[in-house]
């Protein structure tokens, strides 16, 4: 029997051109609609058939080199498990899918890949020290996008500090600033907070004896009503207990680390390994969470933030409403020339309200022009100067940044950024949600690989 080889392959059912459409059924509608088409062209093939084509193509398939790669996250189910996509930035393509997200997986699949010289990538950790094992040679250059994300949440988080101890401006200077007894290994923004809930227990204590009701004392101390019953009631001010240690804790290992810690091992993936042979089952960024107070020891400490005695709640000119911290953020991340006339009202009400607001909206201005100007030097004197700031928010995100700095300069001054990974990846959650969240790691990689030619 003569074999056709441009027809059909050895052995197969189907000719190459029918399972060519079986494959693009497959990969542009999935299995049962792909079914559906398919019987309607009148080549009539089962949904397994048809993503069993698709996945034998997908295995066999060939990559072209990768010079630059992005990489990002996705979720199986959020907040517990996730997976990696990996880009290639040039050719704007899926290479691969992983169904977990760890170091090591990451590292295995740059040293199958040596040919990367770019690595784009959010500020996760993982990814970080992934392509570092796995590709030493690469130039990593973290999103841009995602620093300003970050300090958009820098902000909200400084705007919610002061939307909350905003009635507490009515206490003078000395009094924000009192003894406490505090710890010292405690960041300032915390201490400050103390302070101050320590002043006003004794303001309201002190109104109380002077004969002011409770709804006065409300007034005057800026404390909710609940707040003044039970301190009241109790006549003292309790410490906020901390829970008991467990095995997701470090604390329940802190005579271990502090011995290691005294020994000179302070690097967090060899005590993260070694805690984990004693029972730790918590994560990586728990326990530099934990470390991070020791090593703010062993440096020069912040400079403290401003007393909150000179922030006011910013009311909405138009509405005569609060605004919100979220809003505040949002305004502060926005240019001048793209303001409305009621967002520039409120800007300028933040200002008047909150001199931390006038701070930090303009070294966020500054740090946008960072970003888009290309001068990696400018960074640097932009993260001097937030250190500088006395805002407890962007000294805390210039710690961090600092962290991450070779990765930030090239952000600054490379043209690659991770926009078109995050693209793949809500394309990728299109596609599971369209499945019905049951798709496999090896079906999502079939049908979000480009359709080639298999050799």
């Amino acid at each position: 029997m003569e074999r056709l080889p441009d027809t059909a392959a050895t052995a197969a059912r189907r000719t190459r051109r029918v399972a060519e459409l079986l494959r693009l059924l497959g990969h542009t509608a999935g299995g049962r609609p792909g079914r559906l088409l398919a019987a309607r062209l009148a080549f009539p093939a089962s949904d397994n058939t048809i993503l069993r084509h698709l996945k034998r193509h997908a295995a066999i398939r060939v990559s072209a080199p990768v010079r630059v790669a992005g990489i990002d996250d996705w979720s199986w189910r959020k907040g517990w498990a996730y997976g990696t996509v990996i880009v290639d930035l040039e050719r704007r393509e899926v290479v691969d899918i992983i169904a977990e997200r760890s170091a090591e997986t990451t590292a295995d699949w740059f040293r199958k890949h040596p040919e990367v010289e770019v690595v784009c990538r959010d500020r996760c950790g993982l990814y970080s020290q992934g392509a570092r094992e796995g590709a030493p040679q690469a130039r990593q250059v973290a999103d841009r996008f995602h620093f300003l994300q970050n300090l958009r949440e820098a902000i909200e988080q400084q705007m919610t500090r002061v939307s909350r101890s905003a009635g507490r401006s009515l206490l003078s200077p000395a009094d924000s600033r009192g003894a406490s007894g505090l710890d010292d290994d405690l960041q300032p923004s915390r201490r400050a907070r103390r302070d101050v809930r320590r002043a006003l227990f004794d303001r309201v204590h002190a109104l109380h004896a002077a004969g002011k009701t409770r709804r006065d004392i409300t007034v005057a101390a800026g404390v909710g009503r609940p707040t003044v019953r039970l301190w009241l009631r109790s006549g003292r001010l309790a410490d906020r207990s901390a829970t008991t240690p467990t095995a997701r804790s470090p604390r329940g290992f802190r005579v271990y680390l502090s011995q290691r810690w005294d020994a000179g091992c302070t690097h967090g993936d060899h005590l993260l390994q070694e805690i984990r042979q004693l029972g730790y089952t918590g994560s990586y960024s728990h326990l530099q969470r934990f470390l991070a107070g020791w090593r703010r020891a062993g440096r020069e400490p912040l400079a403290g933030p401003q007393p909150l005695t000179e922030e006011s709640r910013a009311i909405d000119p138009t509405t005569g409403w609060q605004i919100s911290p979220i809003m505040a953020a949002s305004l502060c991340m926005t240019p001048q020339g793209v303001l409305t006339a009621a967002q520039a009202a409120k800007v300028q009400a933040l200002k008047q309200a909150s001199p931390s607001f006038t701070t930090m909206r303009q070294l966020a201005m500054r740090f946008r022009g960072v970003l888009r100007g290309g001068k990696a030097a400018k960074l640097d004197d932009w993260l001097r100067d937030a250190r500088a700031s006395g805002v407890g928010a962007l000294q805390r995100f210039a710690q961090r940044l600092s962290r991450d700095l070779e990765a930030a300069r090239n952000a600054v001054t490379e043209t690659w950024s991770n926009r078109r990974t995050e693209g793949q990846v809500n394309k990728l959650m299109t596609l599971k949600r369209a499945m019905y969240g049951r798709a496999s790691a090896e079906l999502l990689r079939a049908r979000l690989l480009p359709l080639g030619v298999a050799e």
